[in-house]
């Protein structure tokens, strides 16, 4: 079952200053969520999990949404410097199945947020044949994105 049109809800750009991307797409009407730096247990193929933090924010006002993150150096989220998509994100109901449906369309598992038994959690990007970068995220945490979405804090 190939991922919906409907579950697409964001482009990223992966910025090397935050506060500086956040004014252009406010320059272009885009309301921004407060930033919030994310630690994250990375996992990649034959590399140990390595944590980092980035710093993020999303547009408030949907049905697309726009994430921006500042990345950390050495890590999936490195600033693109034509100003180009980083990714395009997509709701799944089942993470797991959704990357090995991708994986059998050709699709190349790149990072993944490591979950407590050592597999992907929460969200996993994988490269098109194509080159583009797709992110699958579990829709279990959809709740708690909207309400940040709304000004509420992300729990």
């Amino acid at each position: 079952m190939p991922l919906s049109h409907s579950d697409q809800f964001h482009a990223a750009w992966v910025v090397p200053d935050l506060a500086a991307a956040m004014e252009s797409f406010h320059a272009v009407g885009l309301r921004l969520t407060e930033p919030r730096v994310w630690p994250i247990v990375v996992g990649r193929p034959n590399l140990a999990p390595t944590s980092f933090s980035i710093l993020v924010s999303y547009s408030c006002d949907g049905p697309l949404h726009v994430e921006l993150i500042q990345g950390a150096a050495g890590s999936p989220w490195e600033p693109l410097t034509n100003g180009a998509i980083h990714h395009l994100g997509w709701w799944v109901s089942d993470l797991r199945q959704s990357i090995a449906m991708l994986e059998s369309e050709s699709h190349v598992l790149e990072s993944w947020m490591v979950g407590d038994d050592g597999g992907p959690a929460r969200f996993a990007n994988l490269r098109a044949p194509g080159g583009q970068l797709v992110e699958v995220v579990d829709v279990a945490i959809r709740p708690d994105l909207m309400a940040w979405f709304r000004g509420e804090a992300y729990v």
